[in-house]
């Protein structure tokens, strides 16, 4: 069955362009997410193209099922447990829970300093890495922080050593890695990596995920915002862009017509109208992973709506000033109301609005005021209004990070009143559970984790053990 599964989404795969897998190194890349989550990220496909540009890896792709025991990898079926360096991309702190489930299914000790010579070499890196310095240490073998590109060299040399120990110390030279088992600490976050000299993108098209049919490619990193709630913005600049030439030269390299353009926000792309000129020229279809509604254009939205876009999507964050002053989000109910009609006039008539609650100053009126953008929606002659709702999470390295999240039982009858004050909108909220245990571990200490990863048994009561011990420290 475990087989058949991976082979079923491997069949859903279309690589456009050769990757060779001729390597004596075996690396196996795994994103502690589920495939579809995996499949609509770009690090599941180009961490794996920049790793076999070394002639000796051989890196293939694995995704995280809870109900796999074997695990076999996407390239060729091979099992996981033939890979002697395991190589984990994190994008979100509750993907621990995972990681730590995959390695207590394969026999690994979950804590570095228990394993031995013959344990594969455990490897972490990815988005959290900007987030936590921390909560990675205790498990993996070696932390990367930052941008791959940065040090790609080092690194993937560092791989192809005879022995373990002989990788860690390769790896401890890197500036951006942190060998735990050698003393060794991280003396940058690597940024900076001028992405119009890679051209990050996919090399391989799914048909799952969030970008379905579409080859993916990023065109900005980093964000020119200032949102209070966001890492980004914060700590990731400058922001830098591929030039829509180089963009049109990998169309005319790659026989393709649909794209996934990945970037902090499209709308901030600073040579956008020329990009719609190599789309349009072209014939290309896009899907965009972000819109800023207060940059927005008709001629933008006339392409997504060609391209086959059905809905339209847009973050106002809050439903009233007040609270998106506090957010820093910068937009205003006059560009909400003009960003509503201009998708209106080109044709849209569904939308979906993500907004956050759970702020200490937001009052009943702030969570009222949700209602009046719905309704001003509706009044535009949209058919559907889809409003989705994620609680406040204060994160490390923020403008937030001294605040607490909201207490359980606040945030719970705060989403009690917003399900029942918006009856008749499609309504969804992500799971107060879920964001206790994603604000806990993002910003649990080294020695906290430590403590947690050695009463791990299984993933439902690790889950359940974190929960209690954020919502405890709410209280």
């Amino acid at each position: 069955m475990e087989y058949e599964k991976v082979l079923g989404f491997k069949s859903k795969e279309r690589q456009v362009e050769n990757l060779k897998l001729e390597g004596d190194v075996r690396v196996a890349l795994i994103v502690p997410n589920d495939y579809i989550v995996a499949s609509s990220g770009l690090a599941f496909y180009y961490v794996q193209k920049l790793l076999n540009h070394h002639p000796r890896i051989r890196c293939e792709r694995f995704f995280y099922d809870e109900s796999f025991s074997k695990y076999y990898s996407l390239e060729t079926q091979t099992p996981l447990d033939e890979f002697p360096i395991w190589l984990f991309s994190v994008s979100f702190e509750n993907d621990l829970l995972n990681l730590l489930d995959l390695l207590k299914k394969k026999g690994i000790p979950l804590l570095w300093k228990d394993r031995e010579e013959h344990h594969p070499l455990v490897v972490a890196g990815g988005a959290v890495t900007y987030l936590n310095t921390e909560f990675l240490l205790p498990v993996a073998d070696a932390v990367y922080y930052g941008e791959l590109e940065k040090h790609l060299e080092e690194f993937s040399e560092a791989l192809t050593g005879e022995k373990k120990e002989d990788i860690l110390k390769a790896l401890a030279e890197i500036p951006s890695m942190n060998v735990p088992s050698l003393g060794k600490k991280h003396s940058e976050i690597a940024t900076g990596v001028i992405v119009d000299e890679f051209l990050p993108h996919a090399h391989i098209v799914s048909d799952a995920g969030v970008f379905l049919g579409k080859l993916l490619v990023e065109l900005g990193r980093g964000c020119i915002r200032r949102c209070a709630f966001c890492i980004f913005g914060k700590n990731l600049k400058p922001a830098r862009f591929v030039r829509p030439d180089r963009f049109e030269s990998l169309v005319e390299e790659i026989p393709w017509k649909e794209y996934g353009l990945i970037s902090a926000t499209i709308t901030d792309y600073p040579w956008l109208n020329e990009l719609l000129d190599v789309v349009e020229r072209h014939q290309l279809k896009i899907s965009v992973s972000s819109l800023r509604l207060d940059r927005l254009s008709e001629r933008l939205l006339k392409v997504l709506k060609e391209s086959g876009q059905r809905s339209f999507t847009i973050a106002p964050e809050a439903g009233s000033q007040k609270i998106r002053d506090i957010l820093k989000k910068d937009i205003t109910d006059e560009q909400i109301e003009i960003a509503l009609k201009m998708a209106r006039n080109v044709g849209f008539d569904r939308i979906k609005m993500y907004f956050i609650y759970g702020l200490e100053e937001e009052t009943e009126e702030d969570l009222r005021a949700f209602r009046k953008i719905g309704e001003l929606a509706l009044q535009m002659g949209y058919r559907e209004v889809h409003m989705s709702f994620n609680p406040l999470i204060p994160k490390p390295g923020t403008d937030f990070e001294e605040r607490r999240m909201e207490p359980v039982d606040v945030l719970r009858e705060k989403e009690k009143f917003l399900k029942e004050y918006l009856k008749g909108f499609r309504v969804d909220f992500e799971s107060i559970r879920e964001s206790v245990i994603q604000y806990t571990i993002a910003r649990a200490s080294r020695e906290e984790i430590v403590e947690w990863v050695k009463s791990f048994e299984n993933k439902k009561r690790f889950r359940k053990m974190i929960f209690n011990e954020g919502r405890k420290r709410l209280c």
